[in-house]
């Protein structure tokens, strides 16, 4: 029957391993083809290693460790990409689950095997059962069922051990450092070892004769399962740490550019808006010198010479482009408009603009400034791989005291969406320094205790469309 036992588990190890290994690495074939290869070439591997050869030259729980270590990195070399991060807790923290779990599902035999050692004892004083035979035909049948029960508690806490690991590293694609491996692997590693001391302690030789644990300190049939229940917690919980950590430092990082970036807006600013200023007061002192000049050749000069006014209607249009052609009450906004309207004219992009900034809105223009360059830069970018019906809106409106930024495009990529943050997920190839955009966004709308709403759909001529509405609590001032 522990035969039958060790063959079943083998089969759950290779199946499990494989399923949990894929969560974290990616393959190098086909998943279908690799789990059917894994789970084979897991499963022959652990017989011969541990059924075979182990029958048959005896060694320690220590080598034994070392070869299921080795086994799974071995098996993650050839079945998976080379060179990716969290392979070795991937390998430990598998290895330290199997081995604390066996123990879980060794206490549960030895407990039910005393139940029913007594049970029987109890039938045979009773005279229900009469004969050896008997005797044995009930043990047998009670021992396969025990056996079932280890199989699906294994299965079952094993199961869930592993899932937790991979709920909780939700951050897969991180790359961890040299320091980050080794504190993620500790753990497990610490595991390992008293998984090792375990054993030692729980069979012992007393005057030639096997002695488990279980019998001597009848208590330990109730620790040993709450000790290894609390080391796969520790696990579970020190990669939850480790998440933790990872995403305050992602935060910080996320924020600390944000700041920077005002910053250098603020710097900005106060030049743009001097230079506004400037350049309205130049075009009046420019179109009134144009206005005397045009006056002045006509009463002087009875011909008409259509060089000398052909070169005034050249002043006047090079003075026309110095006006912005969207007047939405604040220079900043108007200048970042004027320069996305350039931008998308040189992509091809057909862009339409009914945006108003209030000067009641008690909203900072550098955290407008945020939004509007981001949202409207990610806009045209994404209308670039389109050949036609390339089109960027923005559009602003009010609804009490809330104020509506809605950015409308029209895109060709397929867009995947993080599950942690709920935003499109970048499709540069340096996620770390971009992708930031609607995260920025968002940020800013928070601020205002507002929110984005991110709604993907499809036109009347088959097009996808990506509409991007930033709500902002913009309360009018005195209110």
């Amino acid at each position: 029957m522990f035969s039958l036992l060790s063959m079943l588990i083998h089969i759950i190890n290779s199946i499990f391993s494989e399923v949990y290994t894929s969560q974290f690495l990616k393959c190098k074939q086909n998943k279908k083809i690799t789990i059917i290869l894994w789970t084979l070439t897991y499963f022959v591997a652990q017989v011969v290693i541990f059924e075979v050869i182990q029958s048959r030259y005896p060694f320690n729980d220590v080598v034994s460790a070392i070869i299921n270590v080795l086994l799974l990195l071995g098996m993650q070399w050839i079945f998976f990409r080379k060179g990716e991060a969290g392979q070795l807790f991937v390998c430990f923290s598998f290895v330290a689950g199997k081995e604390i779990v066996k123990y879980i599902a060794s206490v549960l035999i030895s407990a039910l095997g005393i139940f029913v050692e007594k049970w029987v004892d109890n039938l045979v004083m009773q005279g229900r059962i009469v004969s050896l035979e008997q005797v044995e035909n009930v043990n047998n049948f009670v021992t396969s069922i025990i056996t079932l029960g280890c199989i699906l508690v294994y299965a079952l806490i094993m199961g869930i051990y592993l899932t937790a690991i991979s709920k909780t590293y939700v951050k897969k694609e991180y790359q961890l450092q040299s320091q980050e491996n080794v504190f993620l692997i500790l753990p497990s590693i610490a595991t390992i070892c008293i998984s090792i001391t375990l054993k030692m302690m729980i069979l012992t030789v007393e005057d030639g004769t096997a002695r488990l644990i279980y019998d001597t300190v009848p208590a330990t049939l109730f620790w040993l399962p709450v000790i290894c229940i609390l080391l796969l917690g520790t696990v579970v919980a020190n990669v939850m740490l480790f998440q933790n950590v990872v995403q305050y430092h992602e935060e910080n990082k996320k924020r600390t550019l944000l700041e920077n970036q005002i910053k250098q807006m603020q710097k900005e600013v106060q030049e743009i808006q001097d230079i506004y200023t400037d350049m309205r007061g130049l075009r009046h002192d420019l179109r009134g010198h144009i206005n005397n000049i045009t006056e002045y050749v006509k009463k002087n000069n009875n011909t008409e010479d259509e060089e000398l006014y052909g070169y005034i209607r050249n002043m006047e249009e090079t003075v026309s482009r110095l006006d912005f052609g969207y007047q939405t009450g604040n220079p900043i906004t108007d200048i970042i408009i004027h320069q996305k309207k350039q931008e998308a004219d040189r992509a091809g992009v057909r862009f339409s603009v009914d945006f108003n900034y209030s000067k009641e809105l008690q909203i900072d223009v550098y955290d407008m400034g945020v939004i509007l360059n981001n949202a409207l830069e990610n806009a045209i970018e994404a209308t670039t791989l389109l050949e036609r019906n390339k089109y960027v809106s923005l559009h602003s409106y009010m609804r009490g005291n809330l104020f509506f930024i809605e950015v409308e495009n029209s895109f060709a990529r397929e867009i995947v969406m993080n599950k942690e943050s709920g935003l499109p997920e970048s499709s540069k190839v340096s996620k770390k320094l971009h992708g930031m955009g609607l995260t920025n966004i968002q940020r800013c709308a928070r601020k205002y205790n507002g929110e984005i709403d991110i709604v993907i759909g499809t036109s009347m001529q088959k097009q996808q469309i990506f509409n991007l509405t930033v709500m902002l609590n913009g309360k009018p001032v005195g209110t």
